[in-house]
């Protein structure tokens, strides 16, 4: 167990030249650690919902735990946990989230950005940022272990559950509200989204993307989670049977957290999802 930590908060350059928030929790002690990266899923972003808990539950371990904004999430490093920029947000997609990893990691593996030397890197994606994280992986050396969390298994959120009627306004339109729950706010997602995945061909394939990975991977997923059905874990795991699939019982998509997460402790589900994913990093069984 680690008690010496850091936390350092930074900014980095993602897509377009558009900035990053990023923060990397770490033991102080150690020079050199595994680094883990963190994507978040679309409604998301670094904070949300106790990540700093879970940041620090990984470092204790001896891991260092780096968690970003997407460049187009809609918010901003000066209101990080804020959807203010809905311009970004509605021009937001696949491509755009593939080239800030890119631009992450390529910055982050730099000499002497950190206080410590860099052993090896992890990326771990929830939700949206699961599929973001296996896109990248089956095309990217520098990912040494997969991790997804209630990822989905097709690069069409949120749109693969909308009815013809609501495509078909949505073409027309050129965009389309929906109401994020939390924030009471009409999110704006543009029809791009739609027509870069009928473009994209192979390359937002997930199915040939999730079959081409040789990196360790795991997948957790709760059994109830009503967001992304547990089938789609499955799914995942049929494609690719070298990944582990954890399963996380009568849990659903946040692991038991919400936003914001004013509790000191993370609920027992969310333990399990960080103790399953310590186990991996560590070569034990989930």
């Amino acid at each position: 167990m680690h008690n010496n930590l850091k936390r350092k908060q930074f900014v980095l350059i993602g897509h377009q030249g558009r900035k990053l928030a990023v923060d990397v929790t770490y033991p102080s002690d150690v020079d050199q650690l595994e680094l883990i990266i963190y994507a978040h899923g679309i409604n998301g972003f670094k904070d949300w919902g106790g990540m700093n808990l879970i940041a620090k539950a990984f470092a204790e371990q001896g891991f260092a735990f780096l968690k970003f904004n997407f460049s187009h999430n809609g918010t901003t490093p000066e209101n990080p946990e804020d959807f203010v920029d809905f311009e970004a947000y509605q021009n937001d997609n696949y491509s755009i989230r593939q080239n800030d990893l890119n631009l992450l990691f390529s910055q982050i593996l730099q000499p002497d950005i950190f206080e410590f030397r860099v052993q090896s890197t992890n990326l771990i994606g929830h939700s949206r940022g699961g599929v973001d994280a296996i896109l990248f992986t089956a095309n990217d050396e520098r990912v040494d272990k997969l991790i997804t969390w209630a990822s989905p298994s097709n690069a069409q959120t949120p749109w693969s559950k909308w009815d013809d009627k609501k495509l078909k306004q949505w073409e027309k339109e050129g965009v389309v509200k929906i109401l994020n729950g939390r924030s009471k706010q009409e999110m704006p997602i543009g029809f791009q989204l739609k027509e870069e995945f009928l473009k994209a061909d192979r390359r937002l394939n997930v199915k040939i993307a999730a079959e081409q990975i040789e990196k360790p991977w795991l997948i957790v997923h709760g059994t109830k989670d009503e967001a992304v059905l547990f089938e789609q874990a499955k799914q995942l795991s049929v494609w690719q049977p070298a990944a582990e699939l954890f399963s996380i019982e009568g849990i659903g998509h946040t692991f038991d957290r919400t936003h914001p997460w004013k509790s000191e402790v993370l609920p027992n589900a969310s333990k399990s999802l960080v103790n399953s994913t310590i186990r991996f990093l560590l070569g034990s069984n989930p």
